[in-house]
């Protein structure tokens, strides 16, 4: 089994790195690659550990980054990178984690005013700035029933993801966060992980709800990557299976991952997602040595 989708302290998981390399240890995964957000540090790390005390399996050198496409705010990932060379790049691109939580909490909180929600007084000042601005403009607005009659019953009823997706993130709705003066384009994005010798991938494309269709075709129309996530632990089955076939017929390559964030996804385990993952060695057969 592999995982080539795992998060680290070093963004926005909980694990340090050694506590990663023992989970997937656990778990007997063959092949990792750890890909935390807009940055290579985890690696720096690696470099000085004597990895084989805690993991005996193989590591693809990884990275997540953010872009967007039609205003969408999507990620790709990387594999196969020079770890070095993409961190310079990134650094260079993106603004800390830290400044975007606090751009998108004021953006966020201007919005739901303007539309006539209520929240506290002292909503900005209270803002941890290592929290994401969905999860905690959320959880305020989540506090004053009034506001109910702004989501919907899924979305109020605790889905943090959702109200990201659906509401901050989509385009269409009045809550949507501008954020083209902080976060790159696909382009510019996928040349960070070309110029530091890497493959790109579609990761977890039916996250982006209503949006997936969209985005996918139009990556596809518009824009030159590697490969697709087809096993992520929240794919249907069908999901799944299309994603092969877009793959076969297109010939990209495959990839899977649970997206382990530790206890940041406390029901998220590394190689099996929520249980229902299993992402077989022989899938990347056709691209691990190009990554290796």
């Amino acid at each position: 089994m592999i995982d080539l989708h795992t998060h680290t302290m070093y963004s926005d998981g909980t694990d340090t790195a050694e506590e990663l390399l023992k989970n997937a240890e656990k778990k007997n995964l063959n092949i990792i690659s750890i890909t935390d957000h807009n940055n290579t540090d985890v690696y720096d790390e690696l470099e000085k550990m004597d990895i084989k005390k805690f993991y005996s399996g193989k590591i693809i050198p990884g990275v997540e980054l953010n872009t967007k496409v039609l205003g969408i705010p999507i990620e790709i990932l990387g594999y196969g990178i020079d770890y070095k060379v993409l961190n310079k790049l990134a650094k260079n691109t993106y603004i800390s984690a830290e400044e975007r939580n606090r751009i998108e909490v004021q953006r966020l909180y201007n919005k739901c005013i303007n539309l006539g929600m209520k929240l506290d007084g002292d909503c900005i000042e209270r803002h941890p700035t290592n929290v994401f601005a969905s999860k905690y403009i959320y959880s305020e607005i989540v506090k004053h029933e009034e506001n109910k009659k702004f989501l919907d019953e899924q979305t109020w009823g605790g889905d943090t993801i959702s109200f990201y997706r659906k509401y901050m993130s989509n385009p269409e709705c009045m809550l949507y966060v501008e954020m083209d003066d902080f976060v790159p384009d696909f382009e510019t994005a996928a040349n960070i992980i070309r110029k530091s010798g890497g493959l790109v991938f579609l990761p977890h494309i039916y996250e982006y709800k209503d949006n997936s269709e969209k985005v996918l075709d139009y990556i596809m129309n518009n824009y030159q990557f590697d490969g697709i996530e087809c096993f992520y632990t929240t794919f249907t089955e069908a999901q799944t299976n299309k994603l092969i076939q877009i793959c076969e017929k297109n010939n990209y390559y495959k990839s899977g991952g649970s997206d382990y964030h530790g206890k940041a996804k406390p029901n998220v385990d590394i190689g099996v997602g929520f249980g229902n993952l299993k992402v077989q060695d022989e899938i990347i057969n056709d691209w691990k040595e190009k990554a290796l």
